[in-house]
């Protein structure tokens, strides 16, 4: 059985990336938990008041999203989970657990509350858990996955198994892969990656970039209308570039397609 985790606030970026995850996953042994999370930035003094009211609220908004869901996809097992708790600690820690294939979260975008949630949710759950991390941006509605581009640095992995994931949506999707390298010049190291998903028969692209790794991805992916884009966290990895640029939070909440991030351990 495929167990997919989804934090939800109820707002439409949240409710967003639960339909996409259901279309992204969905098979007759899926099971989702819906998780809603609240009341860790209550004051001691306020929280016996407030905690008992927000969690009715929360049960209440969960039974009728869960409720409606259940009958449009009755062969999905949907469970709930609300806990009080800091969104990222409790998110990463579900995600390390190992109960779970994927996290799938929705993103605010440049404006409004990015700055609220900015580090604080999706691009903190990134940087701590283990577990595979989907990212949709608000508003993002899903395609068929003809294309999924895999962006490497030039020492894209340690252990080619970080790659699973991203061959089981790619397989489930019968999608084409594109090995991005986004780099100064052509390395052979790129070769590792290939090698890792031959049996996807993957194809190779060179972007040869301006020095800002954010913004030569974001140019290639406006320019390329692939339907999901997998980045690799390690030490080495394309996403550390992004890190070492400051930029990762900003890529998290900009892209224009949702995000797979894999962790390479």
């Amino acid at each position: 059985m495929k167990k997919i985790l989804v934090p939800v606030d109820f707002s439409n970026a949240s409710s967003n990336a639960l339909s996409y995850a259901i279309q992204l996953f969905e098979t007759p042994d899926l099971e989702i938990t819906v998780l809603h999370i609240y009341g860790a930035r209550s004051t001691a003094l306020l929280m016996k008041n407030i905690d008992g009211v927000l969690e009715k609220d929360a049960k209440h908004r969960m039974d009728e999203l869960l409720g409606n869901l259940q009958k449009e996809h009755p062969d999905i097992v949907f469970r709930p989970k609300i806990i009080k708790n800091y969104a990222v600690s409790a998110i990463s820690a579900l995600g390390d657990s190992g109960n779970y294939d994927f996290i799938v979260m929705g993103t605010k975008g440049a404006s409004g509350l990015k700055e609220v949630f900015m580090g604080s949710v999706a691009g903190g759950v990134v940087s701590k858990t283990s577990a595979p991390v989907m990212v949709v941006p608000d508003g993002h509605a899903f395609r068929p996955l003809e294309q999924i581009v895999l962006a490497v640095s030039d020492d894209p992995f340690s252990d080619a198994k970080v790659i699973d994931p991203l061959r089981q949506i790619a397989t489930k999707h019968e999608s084409k892969i594109k090995v991005l390298h986004i780099a100064d010049k052509k390395t052979p190291q790129i070769e590792k990656a290939l090698s890792a998903i031959e049996d996807l028969n993957p194809s190779v692209d060179y972007a040869f970039g301006t020095g800002d790794t954010n913004k030569d991805l974001n140019d290639y992916l406006m320019k390329d209308f692939s339907g999901l884009v997998c980045l690799i966290r390690s030490k080495k990895g394309f996403l550390d570039r992004l890190l070492n640029e400051s930029v990762t939070l900003k890529q998290t909440f900009n892209s224009p397609v949702p995000l797979l991030i894999l962790h390479d351990q």
